[in-house]
């Protein structure tokens, strides 16, 4: 299966996460009718787990590059891809800066506004030139 259905699929969890379900197999089989290969189902379980683990880390950078934004005020569909691409951007060496973003973005097409792609791109543009890195 093609990376974008796996990294969509782990945004729909992060996303139910953040609602305060479990974001789990259960999920990506009963209710988003996702069968993942094996190699799709560990870029999922990963991802998902490296967003939970680092989420203070990666919300504390995100807010830090929003500009007349705070976090608080973000849709959470929003947020959750904003978590996911800056996760990619950090943690996963084998994910191009440039196609994390890009990714995001067309993640936001699908699921978000259409004032939310441009957002997107900008807070991750300004994160990437920062250079700064989760503590």
């Amino acid at each position: 299966m093609a990376r974008g259905v796996a990294r969509e699929a782990a945004m729909q969890l992060i996303y139910e996460n953040m609602l305060g379900g479990d974001g789990g197999e259960e999920t990506l089989r009963d209710l988003m009718g996702f069968a993942p290969q094996e190699d799709d189902e560990a870029y999922i379980a990963t991802t998902v787990a490296g967003v939970r683990e680092h989420g203070e880390a990666l919300d504390r950078l995100i807010a830090k590059h929003l500009i007349r934004w705070t976090i608080d005020r973000l849709a959470r569909v929003d947020l959750a891809i904003l978590r996911l691409a800056a996760y990619e951007i950090f943690y996963r060496d084998d994910i191009p800066d440039a196609v994390a973003v890009n990714e995001a973005v067309e993640l936001s097409h699908r699921f978000s506004t259409e004032e939310a792609g441009p957002f997107i791109n900008g807070v991750l543009g300004n994160l990437l030139r920062s250079g700064d890195r989760p503590e």
